[in-house]
């Protein structure tokens, strides 16, 4: 296997809530605090919702003809893989919303999630935007919105951010994007993800 399809594996866009979830719990504890007995929970709630379910999605549409691959290489059949995965997002959200009243943070982080995916959804029809940069681009905006608000987190923003460029060059290697579809994808994924946070 090439590395730069490696790379596109482990950075997949599907895992990135779920290590964002991860990295603000760890790193700043106190904005779990009144969830602690509900985290694992919160975990597997995600998982379904943002890898399990959206992939399943794919594979039926993969079956019925609608999409060619898991790789969703033609922009124009992201369109509706993206709009369902957006749903199963917003189901998962409403599944433990009563929960993440107790925690804002984390709260804004998956409406900015969800918001992402709809975003993309919409640019998908018109532009191939870059997934993978909209989501690291994503956590990289919260690592910044935590930094902003808590401190110490520099170390990690420094290496998502080298990540990103990594990332980014393995997507261009592949052939899957070029500079300005990356460049967007990561900025818009930033932007999002910050703002939200911020505001809530």
């Amino acid at each position: 296997m090439r590395l730069s399809k490696l790379i596109s594996i482990i950075l997949h866009p599907i895992f990135m809530p779920i290590l964002a979830l991860y990295l603000s719990l760890r790193q700043v504890p106190s904005i779990g605090f009144a969830i602690t007995n509900y985290q694992n929970y919160i975990y597997l709630v995600l998982i379904f919702s943002t890898v399990i379910l959206p992939l399943i999605s794919i594979f039926f549409l993969i079956k019925s003809g609608k999409v060619s691959s898991l790789e969703m290489s033609n922009q124009k059949e992201r369109s509706v893989p993206l709009f369902r995965t957006a749903i199963w997002m917003g189901l998962g959200y409403y599944t433990i919303e009563n929960i993440l009243v107790f925690s804002p943070i984390i709260k804004a982080e998956l409406i900015g999630a969800i918001s992402i995916i709809l975003i993309a959804s919409i640019i998908s029809k018109y532009w191939k935007i870059s997934l993978h940069l909209l989501g690291i681009g994503g956590l990289v905006g919260v690592l910044i919105a935590l930094e902003i608000i808590y401190g110490n987190l520099q170390h990690l923003i420094i290496i998502f951010i080298l990540l990103s460029g990594v990332l980014a060059m393995a997507r261009i290697k592949e052939k899957a994007h070029n500079y300005p579809q990356v460049y967007i994808g990561f900025l818009g994924g930033l932007s999002v993800e910050l703002l939200i946070i911020l505001i809530f």
